[in-house]
């Protein structure tokens, strides 16, 4: 008999199971024969369920959750004698049937606290403390008219066979606390009707193998804090129906084999210090003047070589002939009382000199020719620009043509394509489905079998035609043999069916 002084687990040790579970019963032949029933927690009292008098609340298991995650299930109040009806199983299954007013319910639950439960709010709440498996023939329809929370501790896995569409109403939002990855075979579109704004902390990388085509319907602007290259295999055109302004702080250079600079209304190219021009380079313009500007005999401008054409003191003199005849003569006299001052033996010390006549200073200009400097890679100095500086000027230096060679030989693009992998077998990672459906050619068969066994997407002895040996086929020819074994059953049950 069960007492409050004495111990269950004690009793069960001296006097054993079935002697404990039977103490209390009475012997008059109305005892359960099993020694089930009056359950240990019934003996001497009431048989009636304790759940349907509201001494207890059975319950599912309703474990686990997630943190900020609330399950908004009440706790149920007790029931009331008579409106609950209880049936309860030996091993704990329980179904009950509560018409307590406040209180009305329906439980179905297993002995683990699995079941089925339909509150008095008419919530309805499912337990499955093991696994959940739901099959469904037919279509599914799942209308849910408040909130949900969908919550998987572990991974989830969803595959749809046919469209997935997904329709929102407020706002999209996902949250990826590790990496995500997307594998489209066909087509990506994405249409955004108000703002769109992509942030990446880190490294972008973006490959494209087709055409890439950007369209800009209203401004486009690019923000560079630091170096930018861009690099081009093919032609580069650029074009505006406006202006187009290139500047740079501390240098801009151009470098062609062939280059081309025209202002159709107007050009201009200036600079403090350069050079302009080449070897067989010509010049065509109104005025050429030196670093004062059009200013007659001290503009600083230096000629070097043939001039065509009449000068402007030429042009303006009334008699030309005359003025070159005044000049002669003057050069003579001069040079005359030079030879003299120089020979005479009491000439002064220091070099002669002589003032050029008034009337003749518009006719006369000593030019002040300047030292010739080499110039270096970068251009600076000044000096005769002749075909080797030029040539040396495009192939080395800063300033020099670069060789532009993207992805040579597709290696790149065969590998984004998979071409060269699965040699145009499969144009992506295929499925076990993708092979299957592929090794019904034996051409694709033998081109890509090694790659997939290396890869071991495919068995090394694909290509076995027999099964291994089970030790249960039949030869050819008949041997003899003593005893059987058997097929299928187990010892104890044996069958009639064995091989010889």
């Amino acid at each position: 008999m069960t007492t409050k002084q004495d111990n269950f687990d004690i009793r069960v040790e001296k006097l054993g199971v079935g002697t404990e579970n039977t103490l209390g019963v009475p012997n008059d032949g109305m005892q359960d024969p099993t020694g089930e029933y009056p359950k240990r927690e019934y003996n001497y009292g009431s048989s009636i369920n304790k759940a349907a008098r509201g001494l207890s609340v059975n319950e599912l298991y309703v474990g686990g959750g997630d943190v900020g995650v609330s399950l908004n299930i009440e706790k149920q109040r007790p029931s009331e004698f008579p409106f609950n009806q209880v049936q309860e199983t030996p091993s704990g299954h329980i179904v009950e049937y509560d018409d307590t007013p406040g209180g009305e319910r329906i439980l179905i639950k297993h002995r683990t606290g699995a079941g089925v439960e339909m509150r008095a709010d008419g919530t309805l709440v499912i337990s499955a403390v093991n696994n959940k498996v739901e099959v469904t023939g037919g279509d599914q329809t799942v209308i849910i008219e408040g909130n949900g929370n969908l919550v998987y501790q572990g991974n989830l896995n969803l595959k749809v066979t046919g469209d997935y569409n997904v329709d929102v109403g407020g706002n999209y939002n996902v949250n990826v606390a590790g990496s995500q990855n997307e594998s489209i075979e066909h087509n990506h579109k994405t249409t955004v009707t108000g703002n769109s704004e992509y942030i990446t902390k880190k490294t972008k990388t973006t490959r494209t193998v087709g055409t890439s085509t950007d369209q800009m319907l209203s401004d486009f602007n690019q923000h560079v804090k630091f170096d930018m290259k861009t690099l081009v295999q093919g032609n580069v055109q650029v074009s505006s129906e406006d202006t187009i302004l290139l500047t740079g702080k501390e240098a801009f250079a151009a470098t062609s084999k062939n280059t081309n600079i025209t202002g159709a209304k107007f050009v201009s190219v200036m600079g403090q210090k350069g050079a302009i021009g080449g070897r067989m380079v010509d010049f065509t313009g109104n005025a050429f003047m030196g670093g004062e500007g059009a200013v007659p005999f001290n503009s600083g401008a230096a000629f070097y070589g043939t001039l065509f054409g009449k000068a402007s003191e030429a042009i303006s003199a009334d008699q030309a002939d005359k003025c070159d005849l005044a000049l002669r003569s003057f050069w003579a006299t001069n040079a005359g009382a030079a030879t003299t001052a120089v020979t005479a033996g009491t000439a002064a010390t220091g070099a002669a000199t002589f003032t050029v006549p008034t009337a003749l200073t518009a006719a006369v200009h000593v030019p002040v020719f300047v030292q010739e400097q080499q110039y270096t890679s970068s251009g600076q100095g000044n000096g005769p620009i002749n075909g080797e500086f030029v040539v040396g000027h495009s192939t080395n230096g800063d300033y020099s043509i670069r060789t532009v060679v993207i992805d040579g030989g597709d290696v790149l693009k065969n590998k984004t394509l998979l071409t060269d992998d699965y040699f145009d077998v499969f144009d992506k990672i295929p499925t076990t489905q993708e092979i299957r459906s592929a090794f019904r050619n034996s051409s694709s068969r033998s081109v890509v079998g090694g790659v997939l066994v290396s890869e071991e997407r495919l068995n090394s002895e694909y290509k076995t035609k027999t099964p291994p040996a089970i030790g249960r086929t039949v030869k050819k020819s008949p041997s003899s043999r003593f005893g059987f074994e058997s097929i299928g059953n187990a010892i104890e049950n044996r069958g009639k069916r064995f091989t010889r």
